[in-house]
């Protein structure tokens, strides 16, 4: 089972585009089903244009950048940007954001939850659940949970 690590975890340093691109994809790996390509360049650089991301000092991301690109990369599969973004604004007010990132980790790490935003449950339950479906649907189609091929191509044999 893939492990979120917490806001302590996340790289001290501030990242450039490429490292923050490897890094990300690598947390979130297990997230990306089927055409998804996880995080892409152009995904971050439309996220600073339209506001969901602070734009990068200097050409890099600070821990900050990196933990909120996790959670969307993580959730984008099963709602939208605009959905984790207003989420996101409301939970990381008044500069909570190590608060609202490590209770999003201790959610998906199955920590303790006690204390959290619903919203917070809510959406670490659905993403699990979505998941789930897909290690199913795999298994259903003889496959693994590491099988990150479309379905479609599955059944071209």
């Amino acid at each position: 089972m893939r492990t979120y690590p917490k806001w302590a975890e996340l790289p001290e340093i501030d990242l450039y585009l490429d490292q923050v691109l490897l890094y990300v994809n690598q947390v979130t790996r297990s997230a990306i089903f089927q055409n998804d390509k996880g995080l892409t360049a152009s995904m971050i650089n439309n996220y600073v244009k339209h506001g969901h991301v602070d734009k990068p000092v200097k050409k890099k991301y600070s821990r900050k950048q990196v933990a909120r690109l996790i959670v969307i990369t993580a959730l984008k599969n099963v709602f939208s940007i605009q959905e984790i973004s207003q989420t996101l604004e409301i939970l990381t007010a008044d500069n909570h954001s190590q608060q609202a990132y490590d209770g999003f980790v201790a959610c998906m790490n199955d920590k303790n939850t006690e204390n959290l935003p619903q919203v917070v449950i809510s959406a670490c339950q659905t993403l699990k659940l979505y998941e789930k479906t897909h290690e199913l649907v795999l298994e259903l189609k003889g496959g693994t949970s590491d099988d990150r091929k479309p379905i479609h191509e599955n059944e071209v044999k």
